[in-house]
């Protein structure tokens, strides 16, 4: 839905339906609008919609402090409407059947359909998916020579004599 849009400050709103699970655990309190700590904001459906639709994407970095106090995140996190959806309750568990629309200040919708999310086992991460989720998520911990070198023995586990090594290279720099 991002390229839908030049700048988030043209989202009127963001209308979200989804699973009753998925709504009552990640947009069923009032701190899900207003994350004050990584913890509640990586449960947050609202937050996270708002930093996928202005970054495009949703990193470790954005649930650090900077982002967590973004104005521009906090006002499109609070034009987020979320509400359960009898239809994707009926799809449990099977699917994760979410469906968005994006309303525009000038009126325009834009309207998406997710089934099964990325990762869902009907809808797999590819291995340069995996390989670059994890080379982001250990950029702040190892250096890119180790954390390749990891990526290349977590690759090849089955035949690793020495597990030692393994967790060796998961010891910060």
């Amino acid at each position: 839905m991002r390229d839908k849009v030049r700048s988030a400050d043209e989202i009127a709103e963001v209308q979200i339906s989804t699973g009753s699970t998925a709504v009552r655990l990640m947009a069923g309190d009032p701190e899900k609008w207003g994350p004050a700590t990584r913890e509640t904001a990586d449960h947050s459906m609202p937050y996270t919609v708002a930093v996928a639709l202005i970054h495009g994407m949703v990193e470790e970095r954005h649930f650090d402090e900077a982002c967590l106090r973004d104005p521009k995140v906090l006002a499109l996190t609070q034009r987020v409407k979320v509400q359960a959806s009898k239809a994707a309750d009926r799809r449990m568990p099977e699917a994760m059947l979410c469906d968005l629309k994006l309303v525009t200040r000038s009126g325009a919708t834009h309207a998406a359909t997710v089934e099964y999310h990325k990762g869902h086992w009907k809808n797999p991460m590819s291995d340069a998916d995996v390989e670059a989720k994890f080379r982001s998520l250990a950029a702040n911990v190892l250096k890119p020579a180790r954390s390749g070198r990891l990526l290349e023995r977590l690759w090849n586990l089955e035949g690793a004599a020495d597990t030692g090594e393994i967790i060796q290279l998961t010891v910060a720099d």
